[in-house]
Parts: structure tokens; sequence; C-alpha cells
């Protein structure tokens, strides 16, 4: 029998779990539930240092029934922070959340959850995360080299620290207004090790149009020097807003 016969009770209680789940933790709640298929199919693992569980399936052998309920559950885990962080950072939230869906398959990699890793943030040339915000962990996965992630406490950490990268001095000059917005905020910041609000003689929000989804996707897609996946471009980066356009209309999220 297929795997997709012996899911069919599990995804239906995945689908309660994404709406009851405590924010944070319902991708966690789904994925749990499903370990209880382990001996037969290893639908999930779980990582021994953290007690997370992680999703082992191929990406193109999820079921359309548990893709749709893990996206749920992942965007209400994280939209409030991508809002919070999107309305602060002007940018538009979409971004973030499409960004973190696609590195981390909606919350369910082994990176994302064995080090709160969403963006897949490499070590390298990122002195500041440990030098100036104490993100100073790494974990070692193959990709396809072996290289250096950095470990995050917690989603926000790791989307902060996001933020700062797509923000660093070459993302920003491709910007329309090379990133006038946002820059002050940001060279504050490392200069300070706190988020800009936090610190004395700063305004407490930024001014300015938002950042769309093209111009953010424009300063990161077809160059040599970022942290993004090897077969991503503008086309995939905009469809994967889409894709999140979807989920938050299907739960009924404003966009």
């Amino acid at each position: 029998m297929s795997k997709l016969f012996f899911l069919l009770p599990f995804l239906f209680i995945s689908q309660l779990y994404a709406q009851t789940a405590p924010r944070g933790d319902s991708v966690q709640a789904i994925l749990q539930e499903l370990s209880v298929l382990n001996e037969e199919f290893e639908v999930v693992k779980q990582i021994p240092e953290t007690g997370r569980w992680y999703l082992t399936l191929p990406h193109d052998e999820v079921p359309d029934i548990l893709l749709e309920s893990i996206q749920d559950a992942f965007l209400y885990d994280i939209i409030l922070y991508c809002q919070y962080y999107g309305w602060k950072y002007m940018i538009d939230w979409r971004v973030l959340a499409s960004k973190a869906a696609r590195e981390s398959f909606w919350g369910t990699s082994y990176l994302a959850n064995r080090s709160f890793n969403y963006f897949g943030i490499r070590a390298s040339q990122k002195n500041w995360a440990c030098q100036t915000f104490r993100y100073c962990q790494h974990v070692v996965r193959n990709d396809p080299q072996p290289s250096a992630f950095i470990v995050f406490p917690d989603f926000s950490s790791s989307l902060w620290m996001f933020l700062h990268t797509i923000y660093s001095r070459h993302y920003l000059e491709r910007l329309p207004d090379e990133g006038e917005t946002v820059l002050a905020a940001i060279e504050a910041e490392r200069a300070h090790g706190q988020h800009y609000w936090m610190i004395d003689n700063f305004d407490d929000q930024l001014r300015g149009d938002l950042y769309t989804p093209r111009a953010i996707i424009n300063t990161w897609s077809g160059y040599a020097i970022n942290n993004f996946c090897r077969n991503c471009n503008r086309r995939s980066d905009l469809q994967w807003i889409e894709k999140i356009d979807r989920v938050a209309e299907r739960r009924g999220e404003e966009r």
C-alpha cells in the first residue's frame, strides 16, 4: 500500500494541529504526530541535539494534503514575526516568509530544526554575526561541500540576521534608493548589537516606502555573492511569493 494510505488518518489530525498548536510549534506538532509512522516509512527523524523533528520525505513525494497542512502551520508560526520585522525594516513581509519557506521547506528541514537557521545563513564573511550579535556557534552541513551554518536560538534571531544579510552594502547599493531608507539603522545595529529602536537618539520607526518583493529579489538573484540556493532565479523567487499569497489566502490572513 502507498504511504498516502497510511498517512491519511494522521493528515486529518495534522490539519487540526495546524489550527490549535501553540504559535511557533505547530509544524513540530505535525512532524511529531507523523513520527508514529517512523518504523515503517521513516517519514520524520528526531535530532538528538535539539529534540526537534525534521521531514525525511523527498520534497516531491510529500502528498499535497500533508504539504498544505504544513504550509498552513508554517505561516501560522512565522507570520507575526515576518509582518513585524517587515514593518520595522521597510520590506514586504512576504519576501521574508517566502525565503524562510523555500530555504527550510516550510520549516521541516534538518538545518532549520537543528540550528533555527531558516534562511541558510552561512558563517563565512559574516564576522559581524559573532562579533556584534554573539551568534558564534556553527553547525557544518554539506551544501554541497561542507559549510558552516550559524546556529540561532529561535526563528526571530534567524530572521533578524537574514535582514542584516540582505541589507549588507553590496545588496543595498542595488536598491532603487541605494538602501538610504535602512542604511543608518543597519549601521547603528552593527555598532551597538541592538535593534535600532532600542538605541538612544534613534527613531522608533523608519520612514519611507516599503521595498517591494521585486526590488529586494533583484538585489540578490543572479549575483555570485549571496547565501541563496544555486537553482534560484528571479522568476522562481517571485513564484515563492505567490505560494505565500496562496497559503495566506487559504488561511484568511491579510496580505
